[in-house]
């Protein structure tokens, strides 16, 4: 990082800041922050030898209280909140937190006190002992829902009465209550199993006039206000190009007639947060992604926003999905994870290019090596920066790949 003119610098307006892993950069003002990711970005770019640079990183409209999801562990000795920054064994509990809603300090002083009160002793990491791991709360930011679940190791060992009393204190603040368990060793928030004790199975978000079900383990972009203008950029960027027509022009925005002919495959799809969208736009989505569960979802969303005849989901590995003998997509979506691309797919996107990819990374470190393997084939078309993690140095960056012509 670059050393912080005076001006830059301001007062954290959290009292964890500095210690708490949550927010490294409430130090900075948030101008600063912006312009210190995009100048993280454009080195990193010019360091792989990449001529591209980003103008600007689209700033979050609410740099606090912007998360629809937060992972709170319980420390060994009681603590709810997050790990020190550097330390997987050392906790903060947090009397605030200012990344999720305004709410959050009641509901985690609350699971303080159902500990306390029915002796549930809370998890040690290092040497696997004990009950309670974490407290997961997901909000719908554009729905009024929450959801909380409480994480245990091992469901036998709340009774009946624990049951009655945690569902008692916890439904004034959510709408839906689970219970889950995790009886690996791994420090992991997954549950393996829930037991719902309040409210509807899943929770509903609403992103541009479409909504989306999400279940307790589901991934979903967790700053809803920013995921609405990383979804309208994707929208924008699978367009084929038009003659005298900008990717990010206006009129690239409205349905066209032109949709209906686009063929679209939404590699790594999730639960069809980008899939839907192109569909309703009234383009064809094959949509893939590894985890089963995550593709009952993305069958079910399709049917809540009313494009199931428009799209077709599989799971399985990604590498493993493509039918070679059909004819090949006009534009591939590639969300992965923050490990970037599983190296069979690079290879077999190459042996059988599509004109267009568009190419979603929350880790701009790994895009940069893997579009040296993609410019063998494709040059980069366009390049936008979107702040999804105000205070923190995370940042997504999306590009737009066409076939080069050389």
């Amino acid at each position: 990082m670059g050393e912080m003119k005076f001006d830059e610098r301001v007062t954290p307006p959290c009292p964890h800041a500095g210690v708490c892993g949550g927010c490294l950069w409430q130090h900075m003002a948030y101008e600063a922050q912006l312009n210190e990711k995009r100048s993280l970005i454009n080195r990193a770019f010019e360091e792989a030898g990449h001529a591209e640079r980003v103008d600007k990183v689209m700033p979050c409209p609410d740099p606090f209280y912007y998360r629809n999801r937060m992972d709170y562990c319980i420390g060994w000795r009681g603590e709810v909140g997050l790990k020190e920054y550097g330390s997987w064994n050392r906790y903060v509990d947090l009397s605030t937190c200012l990344l999720l809603d305004k709410e959050t300090p009641t509901i985690l002083q609350t699971v303080r006190e159902l500990m306390r009160d029915l002796k549930l002793e809370p998890w040690d990491a290092k040497f696997h002992r004990g009950l309670v791991r974490y407290v997961v709360i997901r909000l719908g930011k554009n729905t009024g829902e929450r959801m909380i679940t409480l994480l245990v190791k091992d469901l036998s060992k709340i009774d009946d009465q624990a049951r009655q009393e945690i569902t008692r204190r916890l439904i004034p603040l959510c709408t839906t209550l689970y219970l889950g368990e995790n009886p690996e060793i791994t420090d992991l928030s997954l549950a393996k199993t829930l037991n719902l004790l309040h409210g509807n199975e899943f929770l509903t978000e609403e992103v541009n006039g479409l909504r989306y079900v999400i279940h307790p383990n589901s991934f979903f972009q967790t700053n809803t206000k920013m995921a609405g203008e990383l979804q309208k950029i994707v929208l924008n960027f699978v367009i084929p190009a038009k003659a005298g027509i900008h990717p990010m022009d206006p009129r690239v925005s409205s349905n066209s007639p032109e949709d209906d002919k686009i063929k679209i495959l939404d590699l790594y799809c999730g639960l069809g947060f980008f899939g839907i969208a192109c569909a309703k736009r009234g383009m064809t989505v094959v949509g893939f992604e590894l985890d089963a569960h995550a593709i009952e979802l993305a069958k079910q969303n399709a049917k809540l926003n009313g494009v199931e005849q428009k799209t077709e989901w599989r799971a399985g590995a990604v590498e493993k999905l493509f039918d070679h003998n059909s004819p090949g997509p006009d534009a591939i979506i590639l969300d992965p994870p923050r490990s970037g691309l599983h190296p069979r797919v690079i290879k077999t996107l190459l042996e059988k290019p599509p004109p267009t990819i568009v190419y979603v990374s929350c880790n701009y470190h790994r895009l940069v090596e893997e579009l040296k393997q993609f410019k063998t084939s494709y040059r980069v078309d366009r390049l936008a920066a979107l702040d999804l993690f105000p205070q923190t140095p995370h940042v997504e960056v999306v590009t737009r790949l066409v076939i080069s012509n050389s």
